[in-house]
């Protein structure tokens, strides 16, 4: 499977750590169904930028090699930090734009990561 289709574990990832706080706002807010429907899409739209880093350092060729499990948790955990930036007020709200930045340049930067499980020792007969 190439680059392409393995963001989109990245990004499943990206979008389970980012759902509760979404579900949150739709549940608490008095919004019509055809507006939750929209913010939704735009939800869904908007999630594609920080993990676009990914796709862009394949793009250039980038051989790391991770498993859909390894990018399933890297999405899952690049969504907590972000929300942790946002939380512990590293990161104010309003600086969205920053928090995606971070999350874009370390997907990036993910995209150069391999982890290769270490090769069995051959048998060796006496």
């Amino acid at each position: 499977m190439g680059g392409g289709g393995l963001m989109l574990y990245l990004y499943l990832g990206y979008i389970l750590a980012q759902s509760y706080a979404v579900v949150e706002k739709l549940v608490v807010s008095n919004i019509t169904p055809l507006a939750m429907f929209f913010s939704v899409v735009v939800f869904f739209i908007w999630s594609t930028f920080p993990v676009a880093g990914y796709a862009v350092a394949k793009a250039f060729s980038a051989k790391g090699q991770l498993t859909h499990k390894t990018l399933l948790i890297a999405g899952l955990s690049l969504g907590l930090l972000e929300n942790i930036l946002f939380h512990f007020n590293i990161l104010s709200y309003g600086q969205e734009t920053q928090g995606t930045l971070i999350v874009f340049c370390l997907s990036f930067a993910l995209a150069y990561l391999t982890f290769n499980k270490p090769a069995p020792k051959p048998l060796t007969h006496s």
